[in-house]
């Protein structure tokens, strides 16, 4: 295994993206960039839980299990601690912040989330990574490969998971096929988040897809018409986001420009 790191939105995403194959990264560095606990409450009301820490507690214990159940207990892992479904807000902040992770940990590659508007947190992850491994090569550092899977977007039908988002430019891309006992693994990674049961139904998928990140204007939004994430009250539109990315974009320039 090729020096890596993780960097997702949510616990969780790590499961979706790799959990057939996540036991082969025990010498990983895993950073979740949201607490997995939106501050409206509204997702911890709903699980029945009467705060907002016993919420994102009981995140961390989900994590947790997966960690023990894979023997990735002493895995080395980072919250950026941003609240769920704010991260758009932040990507200067969190940038900066990836930017000094990859410096200090030096990954040959590095596994996040595409450009595909169905999350914006996981949009802002997308942002992040892309704008990290650049400020951290203006710093000198060695750019690492930016490996991203699919998760979801808005599709003919709705809501499109395991798959990614048709482009005019063709990018390559690995499908791995699970086994049974893969699939037997990665179910049994993915009932660990209990309080995401429903929301998880859409990701038992028969394989996992993989590619190189391409090169994303994210000043634009990801593909036309309405993104899926606009259909909920999740604080964030595309034009928002893409005035956020085109701010954050200057700022950033002009750090790898002084650096």
């Amino acid at each position: 295994m090729p020096r890596a790191m993780i960097v997702v939105a949510h616990a969780d995403d790590e499961t979706i993206a790799l959990g057939a194959r996540i036991k082969r990264f025990h010498g990983a560095h895993l950073i979740h960039v949201t607490d997995s606990a939106p501050r409206n409450e509204l997702d911890s009301r709903a699980h029945g839980f009467q705060c907002i820490d016993d919420y994102r507690l009981a995140r961390q214990r989900e994590l947790s299990a997966v960690f023990t159940q894979t023997g990735l207990s002493c895995v080395t892992s980072t919250c950026l601690g941003i609240s769920d479904q704010e991260a758009g807000n932040y990507l200067i902040e969190i940038s900066r912040e990836l930017a000094r992770y990859i410096a200090d940990h030096d990954p040959e590659v590095i596994f996040t989330h595409p450009y595909e508007g169905g999350h914006p947190d996981h949009d802002a992850c997308a942002f992040a990574v892309h704008h990290a491994v650049d400020l951290n090569r203006a710093l000198g550092g060695v750019r690492p490969l930016i490996i991203e899977a699919p998760f979801y977007h808005a599709g003919a039908a709705g809501f499109e998971a395991g798959s990614f988002l048709i482009s005019d430019s063709y990018t390559p891309e690995l499908v791995y096929q699970l086994s049974e006992a893969e699939r037997m693994q990665k179910d049994s990674l993915l009932a660990c988040f209990t309080t995401q049961t429903e929301t998880l139904r859409g990701f038992h998928q028969p394989v996992e897809r993989f590619r190189i990140a391409p090169v994303y204007d994210f000043t634009r939004p990801p593909h036309d018409g309405q993104l899926f994430y606009e259909h909920f009250p999740w604080g964030m539109t595309s034009s928002r986001f893409c005035v956020l990315a085109q701010e954050a974009e200057a700022e950033l320039q002009d750090l790898v420009r002084r650096a």
